[in-house]
């Protein structure tokens, strides 16, 4: 198949008028049976031409209509005449009830409409001629307190009082009055009323719920929902016995959608059970039928008239595209019965379908027919608008093709799933500077254009709800199949899921057998992925000043027990006259880095060494200066970006992690800061000094455990080992020369002399009385 002749799913079908034209409105599938009878309801289910023309024939749908379209005939046929339909919510219960109201009221127009076809194939090719009457009662018809104040400006309490009116009129209520306003159940009553209302329709919507009102109105002994229950006993039995009359309620799927109250529940167990005795079920929408409801809804058209054959051609693009990677996507994907999905899928993928209709419909709160509809007709809105501005392949709408920045879309993700994956959404997904979207645009070319990897994170998001076990998320070949657009390298994928791991904060994953890896995403971070990630937004930090300072601190409050030295971090090269012993600590971005590989550092040391400002240095000799090693850098560099990472997880996320993320980086963080204090004194291990017109070094093999005791370290290191400062000479003590009092031995001061000589910069000494004024004054600051 060559891909070229592929068109854009937006120039082969055509959305209807209010989503081209952008005025979608989201309540037009919340479809209300009140609000029709009431005048109020949006144009679509008030003209019965234009609701049949959105409205796609289901099995369900057709069976119902046929079934009570014999009933209102003037014969009256006989049947199945009580009807409920229980399905989940959105299944398009109420939309029946509205078909079967257009249907008795417009039977004649519809008849002889153009868009009505299917309808009277549904109907054996003949709609009712009676002129039944009807009668509505849904949970917002009247309240169970105040009852409703009626037209005729009769004022109504009860289910049976309203449909008594609604059937006859006043005449007929004043039948059953007293029972209407005692709010007691009229026992054998509504046969008569039936038969003289005969033939009618009874619709009844969102019974259960009204019972839940009607639990708190005290009716005798009772409540006005016993009674209510009550009646519909009576109600069922008056159906049986008179021809021409039929009821058809909708019921939920089980007593968990009713509201959360004991007495609903109790209502709900009880309506059942009285239409289940005497009633039959129908299913509004077979599964296999979601297809057709959504394309009939939302599309003028789907092909040009004289391209009718497209979606089987596309079908067989795609199916031929798996069929040549059979190894990369799941088995059925490669049978004949795939391709025949695609085909009456078109112009969705199924795959974007089944997502929202099974995984996110198995959610007790989402109304499947309804809130498939719904959301795919804000994507396919979007996508319509941007049709000209975009540069994706889209010979179908794709998992890949979802904006998850729409608001609808946010709103039901929210309300389904928590109000946290807004969180996630923004993250990783759809926000400015989201995570999948930056793979794209740093490799340019087909990845941008395509979106590849953003749009893969959005397929990921689709898919990560509804399933359990094994089944939640979507596997590497689940995405393989959803993704993967004809004419587009196959191999793209591959690379954009690599990415995802890589970079996305809340992506997990497992394996999943054969499929490969299952990836989905949740609320709960991954800390793994988010520590990678900040750490790569601050790799190119140096931390310079923090180093410094932490140096600083810690060299500080006098805390080394021999040494006598000053200390001075980052020294200038304007360093003033330091006329005692002075330990000049380098910054971390001067460092020593080997014999041949010194320059920097030994200029910098001599340059100290020998000029104080604009003047020559006079105590070159006081001078010791310490440097990290290279490594020992780049390593205390390493401790100091893992710390500012993991702070700044605990400051972003720390409110969103459970109690085991949280030990998990309260661990991180401690070992982050353990580390710091490690390798701030492994670092620094190289002494430097001048002597004469050369530059030595003294290389420490050891660390203290912070730099406090490792510059004592250091002390120790250069006067015992090295002799870089004197505290002995010739194993006597100083002391013992006289120069310091309470000597305990004996040395002639010209020997302390000729000691201090060998270590004192000669140019310093002018005369003997300068040697030895040289000699008590480095005792006394304790250089010696």
């Amino acid at each position: 198949m060559d891909d070229t002749s592929l068109k854009p799913w937006y120039s082969i079908a055509t959305p209807h008028k209010d989503i081209r034209e952008g005025h979608f409105a989201e309540d037009v599938f919340a479809a209300n049976l009140w609000a029709v009878v009431s005048g109020t309801a949006p144009d679509i289910y008030m003209d019965p031409e234009e609701f049949f023309r959105k409205t796609y024939m289901t099995k369900g749908l057709g069976s119902t209509l046929n079934r009570i379209g014999r009933v209102l005939k003037k014969e009256g046929v006989a049947g199945d005449r009580i009807l409920s339909l229980q399905t989940s919510f959105g299944c398009g219960k109420t939309h029946i009830l509205i078909a079967l109201w257009h249907l008795a009221r417009y039977a004649e127009k519809l008849d002889k409409s153009e868009v009505a076809g299917k309808l009277r194939e549904a109907l054996g090719g003949e709609l009712p001629q009676a002129d039944p009457r009807i009668a509505v009662f849904t949970n917002q018809t009247c309240d169970a307190t105040q009852g409703r104040e009626t037209e005729s400006g009769i004022r109504t309490f009860t289910l049976w009082g309203e449909l008594a009116l609604q059937l006859g009129g006043p005449d007929l209520y004043e039948k059953i009055k007293a029972n209407d306003r005692a709010r007691s159940v009229p026992q054998g009553l509504f046969v008569d009323i039936l038969k003289e209302a005969a033939p009618c329709l009874i619709l009844l919507d969102e019974l259960a719920d009204y019972c839940v009102g009607a639990a708190s109105v005290k009716a005798g002994a009772t409540t006005l929902a016993d009674q209510t229950v009550s009646f519909m006993q009576q109600l069922t039995e008056a159906v049986q016995q008179v021809p021409g009359t039929a009821v058809v309620a909708t019921l939920p799927a089980s007593k968990f959608e009713v509201a959360r109250s004991e007495e609903g529940q109790e209502a709900f167990l009880t309506l059942e059970k009285r239409f289940h005795r005497l009633g039959s079920d129908s299913k509004p929408v077979a599964d296999d039928e979601i297809y057709d409801v959504v394309r009939a809804r939302l599309f003028e058209s789907i092909t040009p008239p004289d391209r009718v054959d497209y979606p089987a051609k596309v079908a067989r693009a795609y199916h031929e595209m798996y069929a040549a990677h059979s190894n990369d996507v799941p088995g059925e994907a490669v049978k004949a019965s795939y391709r025949e999905r695609m085909e009456r899928a078109y112009p969705f993928h199924p795959e974007l379908i089944e997502a929202f209709y099974t995984r996110w419909g198995s959610h007790p709160d989402f109304q499947r027919t309804r809130s498939v509809l719904r959301l795919l007709g804000c994507i396919v809105g979007d996508l319509w608008n941007r049709r000209k501005s975009t540069s994706q392949t889209q010979h179908i709408i794709q998992p890949c093709h979802v904006n998850w920045s729409l608001d609808p879309l946010q709103a039901e993700l929210t309300r389904l799933w928590g109000n946290a994956y807004q969180s996630v959404a923004a993250a990783d997904i759809c926000g400015e500077s989201a995570n999948a979207i930056a793979p794209d645009e740093e490799r340019g070319g087909d990845y941008e254009r395509e979106a590849i990897t953003a749009g893969l994170a959005s397929a990921v998001l689709l898919g990560s709800f509804g399933g359990d076990g094994e089944r939640t998320g979507f596997s590497a070949k689940d995405l393989k199949l959803a993704c993967s657009r004809a004419g587009v390298n196959w191999n793209y994928l591959d690379g954009a899921v690599l990415q995802l791991e890589e970079r996305c904060f809340y992506l997990h994953s497992a394996q999943a057998g054969s499929l490969g890896k299952r990836y989905w995403f949740g609320t709960k971070p991954n800390l793994n992925r988010l520590f990678v990630q900040y750490r790569q937004q601050i790799e190119d930090q140096d931390f310079e000043d923090e180093i410094i300072e932490e140096l600083r601190g810690q060299s500080k409050g006098g805390m080394f027990s021999t040494a006598t030295w000053k200390v001075l971090v980052d020294p200038g090269e304007d360093l003033a006259e330091q006329k005692s012993l002075c330990l000049l600590v380098f910054p971390p971005s001067l460092v020593w880095n080997g014999e041949e590989d010194a320059d920097e550092i030994r200029r910098k040391v001599m340059e100290i060494n020998r000029r104080c400002g604009n003047q020559d240095r006079k105590f070159r000799n006081t001078l010791v200066f310490l440097a990290a090693t290279k490594r020992g850098a780049s390593r205390l560099r390493t401790a100091y970006r893992d710390r500012a990472t993991a702070i700044a997880l605990k400051n972003d996320y720390g409110d969103q992690l459970d109690e085991e993320q949280k030990a998990d980086l309260k661990n991180r963080l401690e070992k982050a800061r353990n580390d710091v204090q490690e390798k701030l004194p492994a670092a620094y291990t190289v002494a430097l000094r001048v002597e004469g017109s050369e530059v030595k070094t003294v290389t420490l093999d050891d660390a203290g455990e912070d730099f406090s005791k490792h510059l004592n370290l250091l002390w120790r290191e250069l006067v015992e080992n090295h002799e870089w400062i004197l505290n002995r000479v010739g194993g006597v003590t100083l002391r013992e020369s006289g120069l310091i009092p309470e000597g305990d031995g004996a040395i002639s001061v010209k020997d302390a002399i000729e000691t201090f000589l060998r270590y004192t910069d000669k140019h310093m000494i002018a005369d003997n009385r300068a040697v030895t004024d040289g000699l008590e004054r480095a005792c006394s600051d304790g250089i010696i």
